[in-house]
């Protein structure tokens, strides 16, 4: 049986989240989600910037990506469809490529994410919502 972890989960990136580094996050997502979020954030700080910020929204059928920069949010980006179904496992992989994040579902790429912050910034992850989180793993 898989491990569960307490949500909100926080855990600290020793070594930032630097060009080359993945980070896999395996879950499930309750019957009665309405979203959950994925953020890569600067600091342990209230106003910390947020290098990443993965958010599916299974009450909009959306994947919304941004970056929180100097207190403001930057412009949305939306993932190709849902990719996230109530009630079904995920397993995802966040790669920091040289130009931006590749966020990999089912061995397809979903979507590509560009920096508006450098990744390296990135020092803790957040993992947050409606979410049974089964696997945290960064290499």
């Amino acid at each position: 049986m898989a491990e569960i972890y307490k949500v909100p989960y926080r855990t600290s990136l020793a070594n930032g989240f630097e060009v080359g580094t993945v980070m896999r996050i395996r879950g499930v997502v309750p019957k009665n989600a309405d979203r959950f979020y994925i953020n890569l954030l600067c600091s342990d700080e209230p106003d910390s910037e947020i290098v990443l910020h993965f958010n599916p929204r299974l009450d909009e059928s959306s994947v919304v990506f941004n970056a929180l920069k100097c207190g403001d949010w930057v412009l949305e980006e939306f993932g190709s469809g849902s990719a996230f179904q109530r009630g079904e496992a995920f397993d995802l992989l966040l790669i920091a490529k040289i130009k931006g994040f590749k966020v990999v579902m089912e061995d397809k790429e979903y979507h590509h994410f560009r920096y508006r912050i450098a990744a390296g910034r990135a020092f803790l992850v957040e993992v947050g919502g409606d979410v049974q989180l089964e696997l945290v793993k960064i290499f």
